[in-house]
């Protein structure tokens, strides 16, 4: 009689197809990464930390994000799986944590897609504005009042809208959503090169000038008294400040490893994930760099106090000026041209784009991250499934919108708070990410011989980049954790502990079917 073979994972194909295109590979971390924490974060951190060099804050953000995406990268060229680092951290390192650790970067993904769907509305809101101005429209005007903030109760519509058509775009399968965001991408990126033109090309000593002709006579001079009157003053740099301020650049950062998740379906992984990853991080970090160094070179002092002002003294700013946008980084940008009406609002836009971009990024990455545990058989097997038609894995995808719409409602009204909490679950993710590909060189041989293999001193790369990148983001968990509320952080800590729970209990159920549990972490899932 033929001896049985073991059972290992929920089939023998993933059912996803290679889709993706060089393109397509580098616009998931881009559209997944600029959005939210560029265009909104970069400019509230200078009021939520008084004293802090805010471009400095993402300067050192950027240093563990570049140890991780050479980590990364050289692990998703060895391990080209859907599932990212759950499949790193899982075969390099060990089960439990591989599980653990994906599921509070889940957790993260699904309320940050909530947080950024509510972050749009601003930013639509401005562009109803700059639009109303230029024709002389109430109706725009109407609605420019109606999409800011996040106190609007229609924001909080919006944003359910937002993540269910996200949903509907990643179901239809990689072609659709390729189409889509690569569109994206593209008016995005000229939104932001008109933004950088403006920047370069006008002196700060224009600028109180410049935002008079844009949002009306006298308007910069009466917010600064304002300012000064509701008790904002100027605060001495602070390197605790900064670092405080670094937590919402590494928020910001966010996603440029998306593309490690979509392994299993980029066409040609050797080249793509260099491109998707490395060569997308040494991008964003420069982008967020210059941004962040032109916009507070051009305003200084004068972004903490509009801030300070829009949350301070909502009524009095409104009598200096009517309908008064939102403190964003296109608020300021669209400042610099005056009278120019199309460009304030493909600035403005580019910034409602760039966030709407972000969503379907999302969607992409928790799904696979569901699929990959119910591939391995450590959650349902039935959100493993993938659609005939649309290559998609679609109960992942209707299970990461229902947790969309639960991020919107959850963190409605308090997402700043809500960056910091997630912040803290992403960086314990990459920081075992790192730790995987340290050790994977010496634990994994076999694997990390289908890795570029580069050597300094005869020091594999993969293991110095994750060594760097292990302490780096080792020192931003102990930094993150001190801005969670402690309600907050027993919320942390009682997820966490549920999916402890969750792994344990499909251990068990695994092991009473006659799963060959050994086998499933000591392999690489099939492609």
């Amino acid at each position: 009689m033929a001896k049985e073979e073991p059972i290992v994972f929920t089939r023998r194909a993933s059912g996803l197809v290679r889709e993706i295109g060089l393109f397509t590979a580098i616009a998931i971390p881009l559209t997944h990464t600029i959005g939210g924490g560029i265009n909104k974060l970069l400019i509230l951190a200078s009021y939520e930390h008084p004293g802090a060099n805010v471009p400095l804050a993402f300067i050192l953000a950027g240093i563990p994000v570049m140890a991780t995406a050479i980590s990364y990268t050289m692990l998703a060229v060895s391990m080209p799986r859907t599932g990212g680092d759950y499949i790193y951290i899982s075969r390099g390192l060990n089960p439990v944590l591989g599980f653990l650790t994906s599921w509070g970067f889940w957790w993260t993904e699904i309320m940050s897609l909530g947080i950024i769907a509510i972050y749009d509305v601003d930013f639509w809101g401005l562009s109803f504005r700059i639009a109303g101005q230029a024709t002389d429209s109430a109706t725009l005007m109407h609605y420019a009042d109606v999409f800011k903030g996040e106190g609007a109760t229609t924001g909080l519509f919006i944003g359910f809208a937002i993540v269910i058509v996200s949903g509907l775009v990643t179901y239809f399968g990689a072609r659709v959503y390729s189409w889509i965001i690569n569109v994206g991408l593209v008016l995005g990126i000229i939104g932001s090169i008109v933004m950088v033109i403006f920047f370069i090309y006008r002196s700060p000593s224009a600028a109180p000038t410049l935002w008079n002709e844009t949002y009306g006579a006298g308007t910069y001079e009466k917010i600064v008294q304002l300012a000064e009157d509701t008790g904002w003053a100027p605060t001495e740099f602070s390197f605790g400040a900064t670092a405080g301020a670094s937590i919402g650049a590494v928020w910001a950062y966010i996603g440029f490893t998306a593309g490690a998740y979509m392994g299993g379906e980029v066409k040609n992984p050797s080249k793509g994930m260099v491109w998707s990853i490395t060569v997308s991080a040494v991008l964003i970090i420069l982008y967020y760099t210059f941004v962040g160094v032109m916009v507070y070179r051009t305003f200084g002092n004068f972004i903490p106090m509009y801030t300070h002002v829009t949350y301070n003294a909502a009524d009095e700013l409104g009598a200096i000026m009517a309908s008064y946008p939102t403190p964003l980084l296109p608020t300021f940008a669209a400042a610099l041209a005056p009278g120019q009406h199309a460009l304030q609002f493909l600035m403005a836009a580019s910034g409602a784009i760039w966030l709407l971009n972000d969503i379907p990024a999302f969607f992409l990455v928790c799904s696979r991250l569901v699929f990959s545990w119910s591939f391995d058989r450590f959650f349902p097997e039935k959100i493993a499934e993938v659609n005939d038609r649309w290559h998609s894995p679609h109960y992942a995808i209707l299970l990461t919108t229902i947790g969309g719409l639960l991020g919107v409602a959850f963190y409605y009204g308090r997402s700043w708070v809500a960056a910091v909490d997630t912040t803290m679950l992403y960086i314990f993710a990459v920081m075992f990410g790192c730790l995987a590909a340290a050790v994977t060189p010496y634990v994994r041989r076999e694997v990390y011989d289908r890795s570029p293999k580069w050597e300094i001193l005869g020091l594999p790369v993969m293991t110095l980049a994750g060594i760097i990148g292990f302490g780096g983001n080792f020192i931003l968990v102990f930094v993150a954790g001190k801005g969670i509320p402690d309600g907050d952080l027993l919320f942390l800590a009682i997820w966490m502990t549920v999916g402890l729970i969750i792994f344990l209990a499909y251990y068990a159920h695994n092991i009473r079917k006659g799963v060959d549990v050994k086998t499933i972490y000591a392999e690489i899932p099939p492609a």
